[in-house]
């Protein structure tokens, strides 16, 4: 992939980034950052971008581009899954989805939306949906998205092990 093409894909990303309230007070304070997938296995390509989250104190969010075609990658679901129980501890959850108002420029893509992986620092997440908790924000979502977003992300940072204390940055 070109330069020209990977630089259009991370303003897709960022505009993408914009559009979510939620985001506004980490965009505003630029503890969020975009990594555009280029070549090579995407395991690897996770991996080193979690952990350059997890090794950097000033960022809160990294969100990944991709094809829509990893998605169905056979065994990557189980792959974050993995990940997340080495991350947690660490203060680095990572979600899968697809940006759903973009049009990937990846080649093939046939005007699907990027896929994504979103890395946040857990502590700030978890925060910030228990606010979310106390207002009527959650109301209009189906049980089922409740269950696999909010109550998972809560029960994984309580399975292994994230205490909400601030873990060493320098590994």
């Amino acid at each position: 992939m070109d330069d020209a093409l990977a630089a259009q894909i991370e303003a897709d990303l960022w505009a993408w980034t914009r559009d979510f309230p939620f985001a506004q007070r980490a965009l505003a304070a630029q503890t969020v950052t975009v990594a555009v997938w280029r070549s090579g296995d995407v395991r690897t390509f996770i991996h080193a971008q979690a952990a350059r989250l997890r090794d950097a104190p000033e960022l809160t969010t990294l969100v990944m581009a991709f094809p829509p075609r990893v998605q169905l990658a056979w065994g990557l679901g189980d792959y974050v899954e993995s990940l997340n129980r080495r991350l947690v501890p660490d203060d680095v959850f990572l979600n899968t989805g697809v940006a759903k108002t973009t049009v990937s420029r990846y080649p093939g893509s046939v005007g699907q939306p990027y896929f994504v992986v979103v890395a946040n620092s857990l502590d700030a997440v978890l925060k910030g949906s228990a606010t979310l908790r106390r207002t009527d924000y959650y109301d209009g979502w189906p049980r089922s998205h409740l269950e696999i977003v909010v109550e998972r992300r809560a029960r994984m940072a309580e399975r292994y092990g994230f205490t909400g204390e601030e873990p060493p940055r320098d590994r």
